[in-house]
């Protein structure tokens, strides 16, 4: 019995050695861009959203979509890429050049349900966002 245990130890000390020779697979490194805020509004004033909703009355021509963005080691670029119904429908680059930083970019948008992923240069998403525009009529009030 002392014999086995004294061989399943050589082997386990053997195997560790073995192990920490072995090259480890590179983890990939984090961007360093972290969204630290993502919202649809509106409209953008003095570079801060306006009209903040996840949910725009039918009539809504142009929807913002408004990023605050930390980035260890700026310059960097993001893009929103907008989806309509589950299909691209378009990419916008943007320049993030300090930390924090505002940016934002807009879309000519109908009624139905819409995404925007911000990814970093690698694709890598960041952050989503959905909102959606109704078919309906805003309600009136009664008088």
């Amino acid at each position: 019995m002392k014999k086995h245990l004294m061989a399943v130890a050589v082997m386990a000390t053997a195997a560790c050695a073995l192990y920490a020779q072995t090259p480890q697979a590179q983890q990939p490194e984090a961007p360093g861009i972290t969204v630290e805020k993502i919202t649809a509004a509106a409209s953008v004033e003095n570079r801060e959203p306006v009209g903040e909703s996840a949910v725009f009355p039918k009539g809504t021509v142009r929807v913002y979509v408004w990023t605050k963005i930390a980035a260890l080691s700026a310059p960097v670029k993001i893009k929103h890429v907008y989806y309509y119904e589950g299909r691209k429908a378009a990419e916008v680059e943007l320049a993030v050049n300090s930390s924090p930083y505002r940016v934002w970019s807009n879309k000519s948008v109908r009624p139905g349900n819409w995404k925007v992923d911000v990814t970093d240069e690698a694709g890598t998403v960041l952050a989503t966002l959905e909102f959606s525009v109704t078919s309906e009529e805003a309600a009136q009030p009664n008088p």
